[in-house]
């Protein structure tokens, strides 16, 4: 077979992208069940932010200005790739399907990559400060009046996989998937470019730059005790308790139950089944919505 042309190499890599699109649009990502996509300048955001967010009231003399910079929270941007080189004689010899295959799963891995980053971090936060200086998940968050708990079960010695009860409703979700440039597929695939001259080789690959940070605590709850009707009860009331500085209810509402492998049985029985206890009917049944990601796992 001769050497490959340019209009060759464009037709691959016309072919490569349409199958990186495919991979893309075939993977159903959950991240947004979770977190609030922001928009990045920036090689960071910093964000200032009070305890909780101030509400309206009556205008009853001048204007009440809230500072919004008790909190400050940064999070700075990362860069992500993943690439492959194709040596130049499997175009000569037409052997190219394997690369379409390939780029189909670049497609796959980027559709999915905010989720690998979002629910691992849901997970971090029985060990990982937030915007308060306390963990995400924690027993003593400070708030006026006193410090507010967003846990259920003892956080010192529950071991086992992490579930979460959230209010998916707010503007703030408990995590902020901050996007500063999304993944797109990239060829170096010129006969007359440097690189091929000197390494025989063509270059395909996906990049992009984003990275996770934490919310509003107030918006989730989290344990690692076993998911029981009495621990998810107990999880709506924490929710449901959350109050402003003021005193007044903050308004969560759980509506959605997120888990793992090891407890999407847990939560099926809970939340899906009409009937319990032999005959009875389920108070709690579709009482929020499951989500049930892979990606929540025991910490090691």
């Amino acid at each position: 077979m001769p050497a490959p042309s340019a209009e060759i190499l464009h037709a691959l890599s016309t072919s490569l992208s349409a199958a990186f699109t495919k991979g893309l649009a075939g993977v159903k990502s959950q991240y947004l069940r979770i977190a609030t996509e922001v928009p990045s300048g920036s090689a960071s955001n910093t964000y200032g932010w009070l305890s909780d967010l101030p509400t309206i009231k009556e205008w009853v003399s001048a204007r009440q200005f809230a500072q919004l910079s008790q909190y400050g929270y940064t999070i700075a941007n990362k860069t992500w790739e993943n690439s492959i080189k194709v040596k130049r004689e499997n175009i000569e010899d037409d052997q190219i399907g394997q690369y379409s295959v390939i780029a189909q799963a670049f497609g796959q891995q980027v559709a999915e990559f905010p989720d690998t980053l979002s629910f691992p971090l849901l997970v971090a936060g029985f060990s990982t400060l937030c915007f308060d200086g306390q963990n995400f998940f924690d027993t003593d968050h400070p708030m006026a009046g006193g410090t507010y708990s967003n846990v259920v079960g003892n956080i010192a010695t529950d071991t086992g996989e992490p579930w979460f009860l959230i209010d998916e409703s707010q503007v703030l979700k408990p995590i902020l998937y901050q996007n500063r440039r999304p993944f797109n597929f990239q060829a170096l695939d010129d006969l007359s470019s440097d690189h091929t001259f000197k390494n025989n080789e063509f270059l395909y690959g996906v990049d992009g730059r984003c990275n996770v940070g934490f919310g509003f605590w107030q918006t989730a709850c989290g344990s690692r005790a076993p998911l029981t009707v009495a621990n998810y009860e107990a999880a709506v009331k924490v929710l449901q308790g959350m109050k402003r500085d003021s005193g007044n209810p903050l308004g969560i509402r759980p509506t959605t139950l997120v888990v793992g492998p090891n407890n999407r049985a847990a939560a099926k029985k809970i939340i899906d089944a009409m009937l319990v206890d032999g005959g009875n009917s389920n108070i709690y049944y579709k009482d929020v919505e499951i989500v049930d990601s892979p990606f929540i796992t025991t910490p090691a």
